[in-house]
């Protein structure tokens, strides 16, 4: 069975969100070869663009906390609050490098455990064509053309794709373009696992 997942799969599992521990047996699966999972090469960039974005958010959050809290420690009233800051920025920068790192390990398990679908010229003119017929964002166009045109090359007889966002694919027109090439969607990653072990104890 072909599984088919994108850039909320990692973050899931490199963060240990919800859905981490389905994601992880989803990951056990592929590396003992019981099922392929694939994933477009452009997923593996998008997290690692994410984190960035949300270390920048954290940073700009914690200036203008400091500046604040700095004014507010001039008060004898309010004289700790720079200090009781200083453990909050300390925990901001912790996470930070808990989620870094937690994508460095999840795309080096990805990379052992799945087979990436490259991104090429043809993708990209298909993702624009996606972009304004299903009404989808610039990344999640490129997603779908690259698993839809890994469908088509493949053909395998059964698949499906795991996305954690129902408002990004769960599309009634995009889901029967899936349907199309016997490819199921969940939008969530427990349906998605509950299935994939359904299907491997039915044979």
């Amino acid at each position: 069975m072909n599984v088919y997942v994108e850039s909320n799969f990692v973050l899931e599992h490199a963060l240990e969100q919800e859905d981490f521990d389905s994601c992880t047996k989803i990951i056990e699966l592929a590396a003992n070869r019981q099922i392929r999972l694939i994933l477009p090469a452009f997923s593996l960039a998008e997290p690692h663009q994410a984190i960035a974005g949300k270390v920048k958010a954290r940073s700009r959050l914690s200036e203008d906390l400091r500046i604040h809290l700095n004014e507010l420690g001039r008060s004898r009233r309010h004289r700790e609050m720079p200090a009781r800051f200083d453990a909050l920025a300390a925990a901001l920068i912790a996470s930070a490098q808990f989620e870094r790192e937690g994508v460095r390990r999840t795309v080096k398990e990805l990379l052992q455990a799945s087979e990436i679908i490259p991104l090429d010229i043809a993708t990209l003119h298909s993702a624009t064509a996606m972009e304004l017929e299903y009404e989808l964002s610039g990344q999640d166009s490129i997603v779908l053309a690259s698993v839809l045109a890994h469908l088509e090359t493949n053909t395998p007889p059964e698949s499906c794709f795991l996305n954690r966002n129902s408002k990004d694919f769960d599309d009634p027109s995009i889901r029967k373009t899936l349907d199309a090439y016997g490819c199921k969607f969940f939008a969530k990653f427990a349906p998605g696992l509950a299935y994939i072990l359904a299907r491997l104890e039915s044979k």
